[in-house]
């Protein structure tokens, strides 16, 4: 008899070191116990009985393809007796009751009815249904069927495609407990690692935001080259933090323009150009970027010139006060906010 424990030579008792437990985590997503519990389980090809319920789905499926139009046809009504009989072999033979290649006897009916999964599908026909099947699945299967008359055979036909369906539905189920065991493995890894994705997306965003440093033409001084009456009147909208507001609004005539100072000589790379929120997004373009350091002489450093919502301008290295943004004139021009970093 052992235990957990053992005893070294001194007769002291050595206790047996506990296997590490798997993680809450790797067991919620893995769902290792479910998935060797579905692989003991399944239904398979090794299995008694698989081999009928294979031949039986391959019939479901050309009753399938004859469809509608044939259901009541002598042709189905044979594929799907057969599929009934073969079903039920099935039956016996997962619940340990084999049965001989024969026909079906009264005895093997008889223990067929005692599984649970039979006798639900089998009570669900009518008694004339349960009469007329008894009948076609004797050895004069071919004769009966050819008695049935045309105005029976639709609603018989019907009656027993459902008993098929019913009698295929639990041996499917466990023909496929280990496939719906890895989908769930995998769609809730799927699930995590795009959760994951998001949550790394998000705080790579807050990384940058957070690590990049300030937006340095926050809140700074902007002037513009004309105004358009009774709209964009408030300059500073362009450097407010909000794009969601219009920056300032020009008139058409001539080049246009507005700009922003930094109060100082700043160091900066990269540029973020929110256009108009509201509409008439193509009038920013071609949009020039210059900097300078005196207000008079400037330079470009990078232009747009396909219409965009938001732009982020970097690969510039740029030392200077004042940034002027100007669309190519005549034409009205207007932003909704810059950021400077």
């Amino acid at each position: 008899m052992s235990d957990d424990n053992s005893e070294n030579g001194s007769g002291q008792t050595i206790e047996a070191k506990a296997k590490p437990a798997s993680s809450w985590l790797g067991r919620m997503l893995w769902l290792g116990p479910r998935v060797a519990k579905a692989r003991e389980k399944t239904f398979g090809p090794s299995q008694p009985g698989f081999a009928w319920y294979d031949v039986a789905r391959q019939i479901c499926d050309d009753v399938v393809k004859i469809g509608e139009t044939g259901k009541g046809s002598w042709a189905v009504l044979l594929l799907d007796v057969s599929a009934v009989e073969l079903l039920v072999r099935a039956h016996l033979a997962r619940a340990g009751l084999l049965t001989g290649a024969g026909p079906l006897g009264e005895g093997d009916w008889d223990s067929a009815r005692k599984i649970p999964a039979v006798e639900a599908a089998w009570g669900k026909l009518s008694t004339t249904q349960i009469a007329t099947l008894t009948s076609l699945l004797g050895p004069e299967r071919d004769a009966m069927i050819a008695r049935i008359s045309g105005e029976e055979r639709d609603g018989f036909a019907t009656g027993l495609h459902d008993l098929v369906m019913r009698l295929a539905e639990p041996l499917e189920i466990e023909a496929n407990r280990l496939g719906r065991a890895l989908f769930a493995r995998w769609s809730r890894v799927l699930v995590v690692g795009l959760v994951l994705v998001l949550a790394g997306g998000f705080a790579g965003k807050w990384l940058v935001k957070k690590l990049g440093g300030p937006n340095i033409a926050l809140h700074a001084a902007v002037t513009v080259s004309s105004q358009y009456p009774g709209q964009g009147v408030d300059h500073s909208l362009l450097v407010d933090g909000d794009p969601e507001t219009l920056g300032f609004h020009t008139l058409d005539g001539g080049q246009q323009w507005a700009v922003i100072d930094l109060g100082k000589v700043r160091k900066f790379n990269k540029i973020v150009v929110y256009n108009r929120p509201d509409g008439f997004e193509d009038r920013a373009v071609p949009l020039k970027v210059e900097v300078s350091k005196d207000n008079i002489n400037y330079t470009q450093i990078v232009e747009r010139k396909e219409t965009f919502d938001k732009w982020s301008a970097r690969g510039f290295h740029a030392e200077a006060r004042y940034v002027r943004l100007k669309n190519t004139p005549p034409n009205y021009f207007h932003l909704g906010e810059v950021e400077i970093y």
